[in-house]
């Protein structure tokens, strides 16, 4: 695996990241009313999460993180279509909170809320999908006549998800679930 590949693809998904989140911003900025109403059906549905201990909310965020990561880095072997989608599909969301949201909280008690996904979460989860961006990289090499395992490529993008980003998902679930709560 060529780490500059990687980067690569970090790169690019991050800048995908960061358009999705200017189109959910300008999304909920033109439409206000169904953008409150979107995140207000969306967040009713995790209403539970709010009266979790810490310790229950640390392990529900990190095992949501976690499986949604790896789906998508495995996914991604069907050439990277699932990563590109589920980096766009969240920050597009974030785009929405942020608007939504900030009007009603301030922007700065909305960034505090969302500073520890973008400090180490949502690169973690952006990693995993470069992960699977170079999964479908080499699925299309292989169907195209290259003489390279897909299991050994498999292999690696999992020893790099659970020595890199588990770890990286623990430390923002950590935080998310004991820290995060404290500045709202």
């Amino acid at each position: 695996m060529n780490k500059k590949e990687i980067v690569a693809y970090f790169i690019v998904l991050t800048i995908l990241f960061g358009l999705s989140v200017l189109a959910g911003y300008q999304t909920a900025k033109n439409n206000p009313k169904e953008a409150e109403q979107f995140l207000h059906q969306f967040s009713s549905e995790l209403e539970f999460i709010k009266n979790l201990p810490p310790i229950m909310l640390f392990i529900v965020i990190f095992l949501n993180n976690s499986v949604k990561a790896l789906i998508a880095m495995l996914l991604g072997i069907f050439f990277g279509l699932a990563p590109i989608f589920f980096v766009f599909i969240n920050g597009y969301l974030v785009g929405l909170v942020l608007y939504t949201v900030g009007l009603r909280m301030g922007l700065k008690k909305v960034t505090m809320m969302i500073v520890p996904h973008g400090i180490i979460e949502i690169p973690a989860v952006i990693l995993a999908c470069s992960y699977g961006l170079w999964l479908g990289r080499m699925f299309y090499r292989r169907i195209t006549g290259d003489k390279l395992s897909i299991r050994s490529c498999i292999d690696i993008s999992l020893d790099h998800y659970f020595r890199i980003i588990v770890p990286m998902l623990i430390i923002a679930a950590f935080i998310e679930a004991y820290i995060t709560p404290r500045f709202t």
